[in-house]
């Protein structure tokens, strides 16, 4: 009986621990795959600042360019089919930027990530500021490669119950892409830490493996 309550307590930690790790993405349609679009030519749709046909998401400051597979620019998404590059078809700046409203637990701490996109064809490096809740960082990419992407993170604290994310171009010529964003909580005001929830699977290990041993 020791050896089972001592399992029990063992699995119950590793469920707590499994729990405390696995995180949602909070961003809803975070690699561009779905939403109204319509093939403008080359695979491509070209949504305007304002636009919000592309699902959870709203383009801002200048023209898009949401880009399919079957693109002639020899340009692959990083993830799924579907991806974004924020010149549109023009060179250099205005640059557009994506925007999406979140809620979030004021005083915890989240991560930001996405994926940078860079062509040597298309002028190499161009850049790209993310910015959430007073937290503001660019990113620039390699300066070779013809279909690159740079997976980027940043952690910002939330200061409300909602907080917008922008990812919004910086400087290029005529590429900057954009997929496979996500942002995820990493830990809430008074939350433990996931090592001590680890400290505390090992315990459980150990109390096991005591109980075990133990003459009955």
């Amino acid at each position: 009986m020791r050896l089972r309550a001592a399992l029990r307590v063992a699995l119950l930690s590793g469920a707590l621990a499994a729990g405390a790790s696995a995180q949602a993405n909070l961003l809803t349609n975070p690699s561009f795959e779905s939403g109204a679009f319509v093939n403008q030519g080359n695979d491509t749709m070209s949504p305007p600042a304002g636009s919000t046909v592309i699902t959870g998401w709203t383009v801002v400051t200048d023209a898009t360019a949401w880009i399919g597979p079957t693109n002639p620019f020899n340009l692959t998404a990083s993830d799924g089919s579907f991806f974004l590059d924020l010149t549109n078809y023009q060179a250099g700046a205005p640059f557009a930027g994506m925007s999406q409203t979140i809620s979030t637990i004021p005083g915890a701490t989240y991560s930001l990530s996405f994926d940078l996109g860079s062509s040597t064809q298309w002028g190499a490096p161009d850049s790209l500021t993310a910015s959430a809740a007073g937290t503001s960082q660019t990113f620039t990419s390699p300066t070779t490669g013809i279909d690159i992407w740079t997976h980027e993170v940043m952690q910002f604290v939330a200061s409300s119950a909602t907080t917008t994310v922008l990812l919004q171009g910086a400087s290029g010529i005529n590429y900057i892409g954009l997929d496979n964003t996500d942002v995820e909580l990493i830990s809430s005001p008074g939350q433990v830490p996931e090592p001590s929830t680890l400290f505390l699977l090992g315990v459980g290990l150990t109390g096991a493996a005591l109980a075990w041993r133990r003459p009955q």
